[in-house]
């Protein structure tokens, strides 16, 4: 069962993202990368390099989180620029920079807090950094 809850998540989380605010708004982009980019290399670095943990949590690592937040943020980053040369927004660089580096700070220090049988990070990660983004970036329907 535990196999099946990670990629169930990332679904529903997809289908969330898509219907609150699919292309148009950079909320949803910074979501997705922070879950699928920043997440998922946090996990794999983790595992393969993660000889440091993290005090308050043992089962991660401060390389997993340090990749989740460098490879989040330029995922960030380039997914915006690509989405904004087609025209569906338009950032000003610096002001963007700063606010995808807030959104990918915060979604870094919930990922790396223990679970204990609470939120899994699949859910807590985009659903925090939708949050942040949104509050740092405003809907832009």
């Amino acid at each position: 069962m535990e196999l099946l809850r990670g990629p169930l998540y990332y679904v529903l989380i997809l289908i969330l993202c898509s219907i609150l605010f699919w292309r148009e708004s950079p909320v949803v982009v910074v979501s997705l990368s922070m879950m699928c980019g920043g997440d998922g290399i946090a996990d794999i670095m983790g595992r393969r390099f993660g000889i440091h943990k993290i005090p308050y949590n043992k089962h991660k690592s401060w390389v997993g989180s340090i990749s989740m937040f460098i490879v989040g943020f330029l995922i960030s980053i380039g997914m915006l620029y690509y989405f904004s040369k087609f025209g569906y927004f338009e950032l000003d660089r610096a002001w963007t920079i700063e606010r995808v580096a807030l959104v990918a700070m915060i979604a870094t220090v919930v990922e790396s807090l223990p679970t204990k049988g609470g939120l899994d990070d699949n859910v807590s990660v985009p659903l925090v950094s939708m949050v942040a983004a949104y509050l740092s970036f405003g809907f832009q329907p």
